[in-house]
């Protein structure tokens, strides 16, 4: 099986583009499967990992409490609770942040082992419960992002609970509290997209915007400008934009298509970068934006962001799309991807696009960063993601790549300390999902007899037969295992598939 994909040079200044072919990673099947027998929040990145900390701490209770009536005494020790979580939070970022700088023996650059980020608003509480006159009991829970092998220097003990302890002691106290924290690791496991719901209209609609930069080197209309570039090579179409300059706010998207369970698909890139304004011109940047936000499958925004920060469309003057916006403008009720490739944007946006009453994460995925971003960076990001959201293979059958595989592309080496996640994977699909019911074990010669792109025709030792394309053991179901059936690196955006236990599916 062979991959149509975008192959780009990023070098310094220079970025060359064509049409390609990614190494064949075997024959179109049947996939061998020797040396298989035998091998026994919501948020995943193939880098990084979010963690939750539980425990039960106290609050003493204010002057007077008792003499409060039923109704005041909820509000007081909501209040009392709600700061007492302030000193809790302090104390275990303390001891957590503490053991990071401990066990990078003191190097604090890209060369750091381990990282950990504790984003605003990271905890929340139960309501308090009183235990006597003066005190009241309460349960804690904190997130934080970090190595994904972390869990083992928190908290050492190999235990069924790992657990550590922390001096819980606010600045008037003489004495502090020992706090009992468990930490355990987020349940969340890879997924697809919701390909089959991207696709349900018969268009892939995807919005890429570019936000202004005040540097002399404008990385945001060298990276527009590459990306229309690409766009006006093989395998996309324009019917009225020829190049850069032309690009306007009212031209028609790039194209191509794709099969889609025997059906053609047509995927739409519409773009819009600083430079398209002119002078008195810039709501139409935010126009634009906001129509990719209420309409479009697929939105990505490639741009300087931070804590707090909105899109920021321009510079010359600035014009944004404020972060306090978010709540209110018109975002569409379908599934979508939300694609924020700017600095740090895992520590506000979620939480301030989540405001608005269109979005959860049931019609949401949000693909974020935890770290600043070179705006270099947005080259090879937009590079991988219009390849693996597009990928076909030789029949023209549109591939679907996992979210663990696609970040994995991202965070490369080079660019390791980012960290590319996405958001809102626990209700996505473990399994192709591509129509794939009853193709497991199907008799087949090669990749096409097995339905859906992604399916792989693989060789059991008494006859090929059909893997499907999955993400856990649970959703292939009874008798059968998800696992990589190929072992080349350089093929890593290739599922896994359900692959009979038995090695035999007579």
């Amino acid at each position: 099986m062979r991959f149509k994909y975008l192959a780009c040079a990023l070098a310094l200044g220079f970025v060359g583009c064509g049409e390609s072919n990614a190494p064949a990673p075997a024959p179109e099947g049947p996939h061998s499967l020797s040396g298989l027998e035998g091998k026994g929040d919501n948020y995943i990145s193939s880098n990084a990992r979010e963690f939750e900390m539980h425990g039960l701490a106290h609050v003493a209770l204010s002057a007077g409490f008792a003499e409060l009536d039923e109704e005041a005494q909820s509000v007081e020790l909501d209040k009392l609770v709600q700061r007492r979580l302030s000193v809790v939070t302090k104390a275990i970022q303390s001891h957590v942040e503490k053991v990071v700088r401990e066990s990078n023996q003191g190097v604090e650059d890209d060369r750091d082992k381990y990282f950990t980020f504790f984003k605003r608003n990271s905890a929340n509480t139960e309501d308090g419960v009183l235990v006597d006159d003066e005190r009241a009991l309460f349960e804690f829970k904190v997130e934080f992002v970090g190595t994904p092998t972390l869990l083992a220097q928190v908290a050492p003990d190999d235990t069924a609970r790992r657990v550590f302890e922390v001096e819980v002691k606010d600045w008037n106290e003489t004495t502090g509290e020992r706090v009992e924290v468990e930490i355990r690791e987020s349940p969340s496991t890879d997924a697809f997209p919701k390909y089959d719901e991207l696709f349900a209209d018969g268009v892939l609609d995807i919005g890429m915007h570019f936000g202004g930069d005040y540097n002399a080197g404008r990385y945001d209309l060298e990276t527009a400008r590459w990306t229309v570039e690409t766009l006006l090579g093989p395998g996309w179409s324009n019917a009225e934009v020829t190049s850069f300059e032309e690009l306007g706010f009212d031209s028609p998207p790039f194209t191509r298509s794709v099969l889609v369970e025997g059906k053609e698909v047509e995927i739409r890139v519409f773009i819009s970068h600083a430079a398209m304004d002119g002078p008195g011109e810039q709501h139409l940047l935010a126009e634009a934006v906001k129509k990719s936000l209420a309409e479009r499958d697929i939105v990505l925004y490639s741009g300087h962001a931070g804590s707090g920060a909105g899109f920021i469309l321009d510079y010359s003057p600035k014009y944004e799309i404020k972060a306090s916006d978010f709540a209110t403008i018109e975002l569409s009720e379908k599934y979508q991807i939300y694609v924020l490739d700017g600095c740090m944007t895992y520590r506000t946006y979620v939480d301030d696009l989540l405001k608005n009453p269109a979005k959860n994460f049931d019609n949401l995925n949000i693909i974020t960063t935890v770290n600043t971003t070179p705006f270099s960076v947005g080259y090879q990001v937009i590079h991988q993601l219009l390849n693996w959201f597009t990928m076909t293979d030789d029949y023209g059958n549109h591939f679907p790549v996992s979210w663990q595989r696609m970040l994995q592309g991202l965070n490369t080496e080079e660019h390791h300390n980012i960290y590319y996640g996405v958001h809102g994977v626990d209700t996505n699909p473990k399994l192709n999902p591509h129509a794939s019911e009853g193709i497991a074990c199907s008799p087949c010669e090669s990749d096409n007899d097995c339905g859906a792109g992604g399916n792989l025709c693989l060789g059991y030792s008494l006859g090929s037969a059909c893997g499907v394309a999955c993400t856990t053991d649970e959703a292939c179901g009874e008798g059968y295992r998800c696992q990589d059936v190929i072992e080349d690196p350089a093929q890593f955006h290739i599922p896994k598939q359900c692959v009979r236990k038995s090695f035999d599916c007579r």
